[in-house]
């Protein structure tokens, strides 16, 4: 695993039930961890298929070990935006990467 090319800082987030003041709320945003990740360019057989733009649907680099075990509902924050998990693929032969897909979740 090459750790140099880590270079933006990923937050993962969940919406739960919660309470607030004594009363239960809905949609209350827990952090759970950030850690750096790497951010691969898209190849350029893929730039001009019209996929979409990278900040649409990036795919983020890990490490394997993470202080929790990541959920598939969890949603990460990137660049001030946030991003719903669409894969999840962990390196088990290995155990040095996870490669996490995304999309951007509309406002």
């Amino acid at each position: 695993m090459r750790t140099t090319n880590m270079r933006e800082r990923i937050t993962f987030v969940s919406y739960g039930r919660g309470m607030e003041q004594g009363v239960p709320v809905d949609n209350v945003k827990t952090e759970h961890m950030t850690m750096w990740a790497e951010v691969p360019k898209v190849p350029i057989r893929e730039a001009r298929s019209g996929l979409g733009v990278r900040t649409d649907s990036p795919t983020f680099i890990i490490r394997f070990l993470t202080e929790e075990e990541i959920q598939p509902t969890w949603r990460i924050v990137w660049h001030g935006s946030e991003y719903e998990i669409t894969g999840l693929d962990p390196d088990y032969q290995r155990r040095d990467i996870t490669t996490i897909t995304g999309k951007k979740v509309s406002a």
